[in-house]
């Protein structure tokens, strides 16, 4: 590629125009994209209802483990989102490509591995989480299915991660979008045996999965190839830079632990569901991904405010990140205030077209009577969390993810469902409490105002950025 770097887009500078228009510029391509990502959860649930409860039940009990074994990849892609912000702010564009690189090397060589141990470990892994007998052959064969497609997830999350960075959020709309469509498309075919295929059921659906995210990593690497947003990636930024990983891994490894101790309490508090029965098993499948889809603003507002936080923080403009924040959050609060109570009042009704189970059904408005309550603040939550994610200083982060699993929301959960008897209504309250009163601490700690410095030296670069050789 013979091309020079004056060819390419020029990168994104989220610090300067109007707060409001960056802001929803950055999260409509992102809520579209989480909202085709939820709307195929969402389809996948309606199919595998179609075919029984422990199909329906299968890929939820799988959610906490698969969560497990990517949040280090979400993790160490936040921290590539803030240095590559924050170097872009500076105006350091040859650093921000190197954090780029880094983010990229590093996120590949630690999933292969997790693959493998997930792979052959599987059956064990849930059955810690005592998944229910009847479930535990189908939950297997979907969890070694997926898990065989972590090293392409976990480069698609770096490759977004750096792109947001970048204040690029359309290009990895696009590729949702591509690979999405092939999902709805062949979800029915493989799950039914639809056009002379197998009828493969639980399988059906791991095995489109597993399409998809090989199609995202493939064209995540065409968009690299192409040096999307003024991406500028060499061989040199690939090869291991150890203060540049040093970096990556300060930032990162408190969102890493954080993940996990998250993704391990997801787990714990599967494990009272999974308790509880089939039908409660059943009914929080499905509400859960009917929550994850009405929570799309609140992702999308959050992955928004990060990249602004961190250019703004690089180029020394505290207030400007402050207003991102406090702009995100009050876009937040309006948005979903409707949605939550909608579900509140009538979430049970849209149960009713996932399965036809009358008990399923009857749970799942137990459900919706009180999470949806929990969802709202969580999402305050997450977009207070925006500033430490996208200023890099992520250990006020990690406290509130262990506050509110482990010291709020497991044991409320297990005092009011196993010891006072409240059954799935006392986990239900449990999640309640956990993500109110972390809202509040979040609140607290953003106030503080600890999180207002960038994690990287400031200031403009004005060396000649060297011409890119092929990646």
């Amino acid at each position: 590629m013979s091309t020079t770097p004056k060819q390419y887009p020029v990168r994104r500078d989220l610090t300067s125009g109007p707060l409001s228009k960056t802001l929803f510029r950055l999260a409509l391509p992102l809520a579209a994209a989480f909202a085709l990502r939820a709307f195929y959860n969402l389809v996948d649930t309606f199919w595998l209802g179609k075919v029984s409860e422990t199909a329906l039940a299968a890929p939820g009990v799988t959610m906490p483990l698969v969560f497990i074994v990517i949040s280090a990849g979400i993790a160490f892609g936040t921290a590539g989102t803030a240095l590559v912000s924050q170097y872009t702010g500076a105006g350091n564009h040859g650093q921000a490509n190197k954090a780029a690189g880094q983010t990229l090397v590093l996120l590949c060589a630690m999933a292969l591995p997790l693959a493998v141990l997930a792979i052959v470990f599987a059956e064990q892994l849930l059955k810690l989480t005592r998944v229910p007998d009847e479930v535990l052959p189908q939950a297997t064969a979907y969890l070694r299915i997926v898990m065989a497609g972590l090293p392409f997830v976990c480069f698609t999350i770096a490759y977004g991660s750096i792109l947001r960075g970048l204040g690029d959020t359309v290009t990895p709309l696009i590729i949702n979008v591509i690979t999405n469509g092939i999902n709805l498309v062949l979800d029915p075919i493989l799950i039914f045996g639809l056009l002379g295929m197998p009828r493969l059921e639980v399988k059906g659906a791991a095995i489109v999965t597993l399409i998809s995210h090989v199609v995202s990593a493939l064209a995540c690497y065409y968009c690299i190839r192409r040096r999307r947003a003024g991406l500028h990636i060499t061989l040199a930024d690939l090869k291991p830079d150890w203060p540049m990983l040093r970096r990556t891994l300060a930032v990162g490894l408190p969102l890493a632990i954080s993940s996990g101790t998250t993704s391990l309490g997801i787990s714990v508090f599967q494990v009272m569901i999974n308790s509880l029965g089939t039908t409660v098993l059943g009914a929080y499948t499905i509400g859960f991904r009917i929550i994850w889809f009405f929570n799309v603003p609140t992702h999308a507002m959050a992955l928004a405010a990060a990249p602004v936080v961190g250019q703004a923080l690089g180029a020394g403009k505290i207030k400007l990140a402050r207003r991102a924040v406090w702009g995100s959050a009050a876009v937040l609060a309006t948005v979903m205030f409707v949605p939550m109570v909608l579900l509140i009042w009538r979430g049970q009704l849209v149960a009713r077209a996932f399965i036809e189970s009358p008990d399923v059904i009857a749970e799942s408005g137990k459900f919706f009577l009180v999470v949806p309550a929990s969802s709202y603040f969580f999402g305050v939550l997450m977009v207070l969390m925006a500033a430490f994610y996208g200023s890099g200083h992520t250990l006020p982060a990690m406290a509130v993810s262990i506050m509110r699993l482990w010291l709020f929301r497991l044991p409320a959960a297990y005092i009011l469902a196993f010891v006072f008897g409240w059954g799935s209504m006392g986990v239900y309250t449990g999640m309640v409490i956990g993500n109110v009163l972390s809202a509040f601490i979040a609140l607290w700690l953003f106030m503080g105002g600890r999180w207002e410095s960038a994690v990287v030296p400031t200031g403009t670069d004005t060396s000649e950025e060297p011409a890119p050789t092929k990646a």
